[in-house]
């Protein structure tokens, strides 16, 4: 391994990228699925979105008056069970990103919902790839968030960035890419 995290291998064939870099966190796994989105950041995210549903919450950290939670699992349920055409906030546990990125976009297209998902920026994923090609559109953050950890103090050190994907409902129109300045998103959120 290189000083830059890389494993001097060679590549053959297919391979996820990811196998060869490494990420050091000292953060349970367990513990990383409980991070909690930053208020501000929500609020943001919000005011142009108006959610109507928090699809990955707990009683104690729902973001909206409406929520899923792991017992009330949004992967079992139908989204549109409270709203007709909501908009959904939506930040997955970590290690069941894939799975809520199907859902959103199953849910969206079959519901005629608006999806906000708030993850990883890992382009180099399976998941985010079919993400993409059934999303409307994908805003790449500058810098990286500070979540907030479940005994509610932020989380330093988060060793990825992340994005929005933006699932709107049974919109045909191709996926657009963007980026978006975090500290100008926060500002806008801390306004509120």
């Amino acid at each position: 391994m290189n000083p830059h995290g890389v494993v001097n291998t060679p590549l053959t064939g297919e391979s996820n990228v990811t196998e060869h870099f490494v990420n050091k966190t000292d953060t349970p796994s367990a513990e990383k699925d409980l991070w909690q989105t930053p208020q501000d950041l929500f609020d943001a995210i919000n005011n142009e979105f108006g959610f109507d549903m928090d699809i990955c919450a707990s009683d104690g950290n729902a973001l909206c008056s409406t929520f899923f939670t792991e017992e009330r699992s949004a992967l079992g349920l139908q989204w549109d069970m409270y709203y007709r055409h909501a908009n959904c906030f939506l930040n997955p546990p970590y290690s069941e990103t894939q799975l809520f990125m199907e859902r959103a976009a199953q849910q969206a297209k079959v519901n005629n919902l608006t999806v906000v998902a708030l993850v990883n920026a890992n382009t180099d994923t399976k998941w985010f790839a079919d993400a993409v090609k059934s999303a409307n559109e994908v805003r790449l953050f500058t810098g990286r968030i500070g979540f907030v950890k479940p005994n509610g103090k932020k989380a330093n050190g988060n060793p990825k960035g992340q994005c929005l994907i933006i699932w709107r409902g049974n919109c045909k129109t191709p996926c657009q890419i963007s980026m978006v300045d975090r500290n100008e998103l926060l500002s806008l959120g801390a306004e509120s």
